[in-house]
């Protein structure tokens, strides 16, 4: 994976308004389903470690806020931004993706970004001109209940 292009400025508002928010929402729904929270510090790497049956999982946590009620039909994919990129190293590794409320998810494997996404530009009047996502199709990711 090559030319990673253009990155959306840093959003210290967003940045304060999500992360704490997602953190706490996929580490309980985490908690819940066995895992331990090993680590949620802000890091530059992954949102949340956690041990679960000896084995550590990393997590990384956006909400998408224009996600709103039920996933649209015509959305027919999930985006991830490509500057994600460099925690694929990352063992047992998931994106999860959050609904603005926070009542559901999807959960992607760090696999699928590696061998079923594209890497293709996005535009939007959010996104800055020639940044690069991933582009996963929702068949390849599990929609989660979350609260």
């Amino acid at each position: 994976m090559s030319d990673k292009g253009a990155y959306k400025a840093f959003d210290r508002s967003l940045y304060n308004k999500a992360d704490t928010r997602g953190k706490d929402v996929i580490s309980s729904w985490l908690t819940e389903h066995g895992h331990s929270i090993t680590n949620t510090k802000e890091n530059y790497s992954c949102d949340i470690v956690t041990e679960k049956n000896g084995v550590t999982h990393n997590t990384e946590v956006e909400i998408k806020f224009s996600w709103k009620g039920k996933w649209p039909d015509t959305w027919e994919e999930i985006r991830i931004p490509y500057r994600k990129e460099k925690l694929l190293v990352k063992e047992n590794l998931t994106f999860y993706v959050l609904r603005s409320d926070c009542k559901q998810a999807w959960a992607i494997s760090a696999d699928i970004l590696k061998n079923i996404a594209t890497v293709k530009e996005a535009s939007n009047k959010y996104i800055r001109k020639g940044e690069k996502f991933f582009h996963i199709p929702v068949k390849h990711a599990q929609l989660l209940e979350i609260i």
